[in-house]
This record gives C-alpha cells, structure tokens and sequence, in this order.
C-alpha cells in the first residue's frame, strides 16, 4: 500500500498510461507495479538529462542563449559564461579540458520559430513533446537531446546528424562548405564518441604544442644568426 509502510505510492494517471501503453508490465502484483514504476521514473529522468544537455549552458546551468560555443568535447556553453569561468579560473569539472581559447569555438544555432521563452512546460508533459529554444535548421528536428546533433568546424553550424547525413556528410548542409576528417564534433556524445574526441583534441593540443616549439627554434635560430652577423661587422 501507500503512505509511509514501505509500500508503493501511488501512480498518478500519467504513469498508468504510459505503462499501459508501453505494455510494460510483467507479472502481476505490486512489485510488479513497483519495478515498471522504476522503469518509468528512471526513463523520465534520463529525458530530462538529456533535455537540460540540449538546452542549458554546461559551465552555468542557464538557459542557452547566443552567442553559444562548443567545446572540443562537444558541450554547450553560453560564451561569456564560459570565458569568465576561464579567466577566474573556477572551470568545474567536467569542462576541465578547455583551457584555452582554442578550447572552444562559437556555433550558430537555429532558433525555433514556435518557441516562447515566456511559456512554462506544461505539467506531465513530456520532454519530447515541450518546444525548446532550437531546431535544425535543415530537417526541423528539435534539439531536445533526443535526436543526435553536430557541431561543423568550418561553417560553424550545429544541424542534426541526419541532415548531416542527407548530403553525404562531405559538406554543411546549411552552407555547403567541404567537411574534412575531423571537423564534425557529436555534441553531448556518448562514451565512445566521446573517446574519440578526446583523442583529437589530444592530438590537437600536441600539434599546436610542436607548432609553437618549431616556430620558437626558428627565431632562435634567426636570433643566432643575427648575433653573428652583428660580431662579424663588428670584427671587421
């Protein structure tokens, strides 16, 4: 029963549709009734995860709102938030890889023409089914964190993987401009896409690491060079 025995609090009228209609319950009786609401509960709040992903600020919590960036891990962050998280130095944990202005870079997003900031969800409704501030502009799908979305390093655009996938994933599909190996970042990827973003970015930072290292040798070497030249007027 309900109340404070230890029982099964009762489901609202909500739970029991969506139970009904997901077919979900196996066997009969409360603990039945008990795991399937676990199951429900536990779906609810893994909607709502990846709806906050989608549509919140990763170094504040705040609503997204442009100028919006992406980090090299593909998270979303309102950039005046995020660099004054930088300069602070108070980056929390999770985005502890950006480190530098290189770290990130500012995306456009597509606003949603029926979204109002001003209207509240609806009580009981459903992640999927709430408007959210931004869709892909190509497809329409909305960027709720139930459809995967990318980030393109050339163009700057953020457009659903399967828009992306509609042109062959070779060009934007917003601006046509030619995608090369590693310019599409999966925004709030999964463990394995994850992985490998950080593989690049790793690679990234070690190139820029050598870059700077060459190109100090080179002045080093100019410097050197300069030195003797200056000794040998000098001696003569």
């Amino acid at each position: 029963g309900g109340g404070g025995d230890g029982g099964v609090y009762p489901l609202t009228h909500t739970e029991m549709q969506w139970m009904q209609s997901a077919n979900m319950g196996v066997g009969t009786g409360i603990g039945a009734v008990a795991r399937d609401h676990r199951h429900w509960a536990d779906r609810a709040s893994e909607d709502a995860l990846r709806l906050d992903r989608a549509t919140l600020c990763a170094a504040s919590s705040k609503p997204l709102a442009p100028p919006v960036v992406v980090t090299e891990l593909g998270l979303l962050c309102n950039k005046e938030e995020l660099l004054e998280r930088l300069l602070s130095k108070s980056m929390p944990q999770h985005l502890a890889h950006v480190q530098s202005l290189r770290d990130f870079a500012e995306a456009t997003l597509h606003p949603n023409p029926h979204y109002a900031a001003d209207k509240a969800a609806k009580g009981g409704e459903a992640a999927e089914d709430r408007e959210v501030p931004f869709v892909c502009p190509i497809a329409g799908t909305p960027m709720n964190g139930r459809s995967p979305f990318v980030f393109l390093r050339p163009s700057g655009r953020v457009v659903s993987e399967r828009a992306l996938k509609g042109v062959g994933a070779t060009a934007c599909p917003v601006t046509d401009v030619p995608l090369g190996e590693g310019d599409t970042v999966h925004l709030n990827p999964n463990a394995e896409q994850r992985e490998a973003l950080e593989q690049r970015h790793e690679e990234r930072r070690a190139a820029a690491k050598a870059a700077k290292a060459a190109k100090g040798g080179k002045k080093a070497q100019k410097a050197a060079a300069a030195a003797a030249a200056a000794a040998a007027a000098a001696a003569a």
